[in-house]
């Protein structure tokens, strides 16, 4: 062993344990639960604020190393470490000459100031080391003479420890920076600050007074607060049934409850069960828990559509837990139980295909507000955390962290987040019954070929820092996109869309399973409709360029075969099973009432992929020649028109799904009318320009007439069955019209009262009629 790394060891003694206990158990010499926050605290009156203060192992042995430097005579220092000091010193100078000469010797050396000969201040010994302390300034590392490899920096210090503090209302991080981590020092005042409280057991002066003027500050904190009104009353007057209830649960937690994993399962029907004892007694992060999970589960459990029988007023609800998401009640949501219903409100809306235009924004909040509480730092930080609270907080940091980014693509806008950022690890693979509250030790986690609660929302973070990548890259401002990174990038995505394939398979041919709800066919389609996603936006540049510039074509290509993947999940099965046919069910359901990263193969990334494809080929075929009616067709255009019918097929099956919708009461006029201009001009091949104008003219106004007839047809329905004036008002005092109902996706695409059928700037479309090179007037002719 080196003489250095000997003498620099500290002598034996005995190690401090670090400290577990919160820090008013300490204080008060009681015995601390370590739990957040510890019974202890939670039982004194009054009640304490629990906190805890974790030092970590490097902070540990680095006090240790000083204290015991202290400690030691000076006649204990032996040569053997002067002598390792000084051969240290002569090896720095022998590596700062060896450096020296390589600098002067450089090609480059005039960067340093060594370059001018004629330049007086070249000559003088400051300069040259100037350019010596530039290359070796303080933190940077210097290289070892005898292995050539840079020495860590002799100023590196312990990184410092954040604090995390909360009870079962509120939960705060305090982060390296944060004033309350210098605060540990002043040891005297944390004493002082420690017994305003209580000194053995009996309440002081000091805590007398504390608590007077904590009395006196929420009295005019409550003074200036407005009183607001509640804007959506009565919600316990919503719920429905309890038979309903417990299949509307069971529809959520069966299908996207598995995805998104931010509810322990057995908790929450424990929760349920006292609901229904005494709703009135239940805390209003539960009610919007539930009211949400409802919305969620109505999506599959009746036919799509606003006109369905449960009429559930599913916007009052959303409105509802905005409300007390961003309202006056804001700090009462600063816990995992407010992490929870964040959670939960993106997905009904996306679901739901309500206030769609501020999701991103919205997750962004979420985000911040998850980091706000340390869901970022994995729980090993924080070593006082229970293992129910450890397991939960990296399964919602999860779920926290697929909407943002799923929602950045929807909105083509950055991520603003980085794999830098946290250090969380996934959640473990295990079952909700495997932990609770009560549990002390943690479970040890299932290998992925075992299928438990938690599989598939691990499954989708696998894939996680991939998509992170190229969410970031496709919408940098900084740089341009790189082709090679692209298919590096959408190489390991589609390694990944196999891998996950696999995996399912296992699960599908598994014969047990400790789990309630077991995968689905439903599950796998979502999953990789929501992967398949990242590679269209991430060949979209290149696929645009591949129709002048064939050195793109490979782009091309593989976003085509990713969107007729998507489209066909929504086909009929091949099996006739049962569950296959839910399976299918849930997903078109999903597909009609949602949108963005829940439209699924009706989402308009993929018709413009299959779309600009099929475009593409007919105009190259129109460039070509004519043929002779007395000639055969040319083998090439056989060719092609083979290879063009699955692109037509898809599309045509596409327009089905939306007529579809259109009936149900979803306008998805945007989609149907765009598909109906493709096909048109397809069909239109080899025709003139003039004509081909004509005849997609012609299936726009088919196409939009099709669609005011439908959606007549449906507001006459409703307003029959709801019995209300042709004006669509209630008529009564509410101030909820069929827009409430469940799945009313009325904002989905556009709602015109007065479809005006003249006028195309409904299509929000930038640029949909080129002004420069087409002449209305040809239209007319």
């Amino acid at each position: 062993m080196d003489p250095f790394h000997a003498s620099s060891e500290p002598n034996a003694r005995k190690r401090r344990r670090p400290a577990l206990s919160c820090e008013q158990c300490r204080r008060r010499k009681v015995r601390c639960d370590r739990e957040m926050p510890c019974g202890p605290c939670t039982k004194s009156q009054p009640q304490l604020t629990c906190e805890y203060v974790h030092e970590g192992k490097a902070a540990l042995d680095a006090r240790r190393d000083v204290s015991s430097g202290n400690d030691e005579p000076a006649s204990c220092v032996g040569d053997a470490t002067r002598i390792a000091e000084l051969e240290r010193t002569i090896q720095g100078l022998q590596g700062r000459l060896q450096s020296l000469e390589q600098i002067v010797q450089a090609p480059g050396a005039s960067r340093l100031g060594l370059e001018s000969p004629t330049d007086d201040n070249a000559h003088r010994p400051g300069n040259v080391s100037h350019g010596l302390d530039s290359q070796f300034a303080p933190g940077r590392p210097r290289p070892d003479s005898r292995t050539g490899q840079p020495e860590p920096p002799q100023t590196l210090i312990p990184p410092l420890v954040p604090r995390l503090k909360g009870t079962d209302e509120k939960a705060r991080l305090f982060g390296t920076t944060h004033w309350a981590i210098v605060f540990q020092q002043f040891r005297l005042l944390r004493q002082v600050r420690s017994t305003a409280s209580y000194t053995d057991g009996a309440q002081n002066d000091i805590s007398k007074l504390l608590k007077e003027i904590r009395s006196l500050r929420r009295s005019i904190k409550g003074r200036q607060t407005p009183a607001l009104a509640d804007p959506a009353p009565g919600l316990l007057n919503d719920v429905p049934p309890r038979v309903l209830c417990d299949k509307l649960v069971q529809d959520y937690l069966r299908t996207l409850g598995l995805i998104y994993r931010v509810l322990h399962v057995p908790t929450f029907y424990q929760e349920y069960e006292r609901f229904w004892d005494n709703p009135g007694a239940s805390s209003t992060g539960f009610v919007m828990k539930l009211l949400l999970m409802l919305a969620i589960g109505s999506i599959f459990h009746c036919r799509p559509g606003p006109s369905n029988e449960l009429a559930l007023p599913i916007r009052k609800w959303i409105y509802a837990a905005q409300w007390w998401i961003s309202g006056p009640f804001e700090k009462e949501t600063n816990n995992l139980g407010g992490l929870q219903v964040y959670c939960l409100l993106l997905i009904c809306r996306q679901g739901h295909a309500i206030e769609k235009e501020s999701n991103w924004t919205s997750a962004g909040t979420l985000l911040r507000l998850a980091i706000n509480q340390g869901l970022h730092r994995d729980p090993a930080n924080f070593p006082s955390l229970s293992v129910f609270d450890a397991e939960m907080r990296r399964r919602i940091w999860a779920a926290v962290l697929e909407l943002n980014v799923q929602l950045a693509i929807d909105a083509a806008m950055p991520p603003l987040l980085a794999l830098e950022d946290f250090d969380t690890r996934p959640p473990s693979n295990l079952n909700d019954k495997d932990f609770d509250r009560t549990t002390s030790s943690v479970p040890q986690s299932k290998s992925m070929d075992d299928y438990t609660d938690s599989s598939l929302q691990i499954l989708l973070s696998g894939s996680f820092p991939t998509r992170l990548r190229i969410t970031r890259s496709i919408n940098e401002c900084s740089r341009a996109q790189a082709y090679e990174t692209a298919l590096r990038l959408g190489s390991e995505l589609s390694t990944a869309c196999r891998e996950m394939t696999l995996i399912f398979q296992k699960f599908f041919s598994a014969t047990t399973s400790h789990s309630t709800f077991p995968p689905t066919a439903f599950h796998h389609r979502l999953m990789d409709t929501l992967l398949r996603r990242f590679l269209l936006n991430l060949y979209r540049p290149f696929t645009v360029e591949a129709v002048k510039d064939p050195r793109f074509y490979l782009s091309r290509k593989l976003s085509v075969d990713s969107a007729l993947i998507m489209t066909s999940y929504g086909d009929l099965p091949s099996s006739q099973r049962p569950e296959d046919q839910t399976s299918l069910q849930d997903f078109q359901r999903l597909a009609f009432s949602g949108a963005g990263l829940f439209k699924c193969h009706l989402s308009l990334d993929v018709m413009i992929v299959i779309a600009l494809e099929l475009i593409t080929q007919v105009e190259e075929t129109a460039a070509d020649p004519p043929g002779s009616d007395l000639l055969p067709l040319n083998p090439a255009d056989q060719i092609a028109q083979a290879a063009r019918a699955p692109l037509v097929q898809a599309l045509d099956r596409t327009k089905e799904h939306l007529y579809d919708s259109l009936v149900a009461g979803i306008p998805s006029m945007k989609r149907y009318c765009l598909l109906g201009g493709i096909l048109a001009q397809v069909q239109s091949i080899p025709r003139e320009e003039q004509a081909a104008w004509k005849r997609i003219q012609a299936a726009f106004m088919e196409s939009m007439k099709t669609c005011r007839s439908l959606l007549q047809q449906y507001i006459s329905a409703d307003d029959a069955s709801l019995n209300t004036p042709a004006d669509g008002s209630t008529g009564g005092s509410t101030g909820w019209t069929s827009e409430s109902a469940i799945g009313s996706s009325l904002e989905s695409d556009y709602a015109l009262p007065i479809l005006g059928l003249d006028d195309l700037d409904f299509w929000d479309i930038p640029a949909f009629v080129d002004t420069s090179t087409f002449d209305p007037a040809q239209l007319q002719s």
